[in-house]
């Protein structure tokens, strides 16, 4: 569905939303004719485009541009800030999905986008504000809580598999046992399509998943047996491997990597 675009041009520059979705809520594949600056509170969400996977998790931003092609799911314990931008605006800042991370003021920003916030002063200084938030985002660094999905018909299965639950995959063989091709060719495939040979791809996604466990509220050792890991120190061992951060430090600093 596309969000209907008669009012795009009265649409304010910004205009911010609080909502609170409920656990495992999901939207099917959509667009809007307006981008949109996203923050978790917290809790989780992924977002599928059409060539890859994001998730935003606490201390994080993403940026949905107009006309993109996208699916939502929400983890559990969420309150998500939604900033919506008009088309003018969105221009600025890019044509491409990204999680960044966030900064005290670009949360304060976000913070400050909110009606509530933005009732109580000038237009002028609502816009100064606008300015400062756009310039924040762009200045974001990325993080790197992203996957890119595999376009070959044999291989996509698997990895929506992977990506709905990690945990139930105990090897890369046997994750790749159904797929009608050699092992060689599919290795080749993910390199090719992915950046990524099938066993690291299958340890961010197991990653991804962890961060979203995390956020929800779950315990460290809890989601590491819930992946499939016989002890937390194995598993922390891959979550730091593949993010740089532990995931007692990554809770510590609200899930943001360095």
């Amino acid at each position: 569905m596309t969000d209907s675009g008669i009012f795009q041009q009265d649409r304010p520059r910004f205009l911010g939303e609080t909502i609170r979705p409920a656990s495992g809520e999901s939207y099917d594949w959509h667009c809007h004719d307006f981008g949109q600056i996203i923050s978790a509170a917290s809790g989780s969400m992924y977002v599928g485009t059409p060539d890859r996977v994001l998730l935003l998790s606490p201390a994080m931003a993403m940026w949905v541009p107009p006309d993109l092609q996208h699916w939502m799911r929400y983890g559990s314990n969420n309150i998500m800030h939604y900033v919506d931008v008009n088309r003018d605006e969105a221009e600025r800042l890019g044509p491409d999905c990204r999680v960044v991370a966030m900064t005290p003021l670009l949360n304060e920003l976000f913070v400050a986008a909110m009606p509530e916030a933005t009732n109580t002063r000038t237009a002028n200084h609502n816009a100064a504000l606008h300015t400062l938030l756009r310039h924040e985002m762009l200045a974001a660094k990325d993080v790197p809580l992203t996957l890119v999905l595999p376009k070959d018909a044999r291989l996509q299965s698997a990895a929506q598999a992977a990506l709905d639950d990690p945990g139930s995959v105990r090897s890369v063989v046997e994750w790749l046992s159904d797929i009608p091709a050699s092992r060689k060719t599919i290795e080749r495939l993910f390199i090719a399509e992915t950046g990524m040979p099938p066993s690291k791809w299958l340890r961010h996604a197991r990653v991804l998943h962890a961060v979203s466990l995390l956020a929800s509220g779950a315990s460290v050792t809890s989601v590491a047996f819930d992946m499939g890991y016989e002890s937390t120190s194995a598993f922390s061992y891959m979550f730091r491997q593949t993010l740089g951060a532990s995931p007692k430090d990554a809770l510590k600093n609200r899930l943001v990597v360095p």
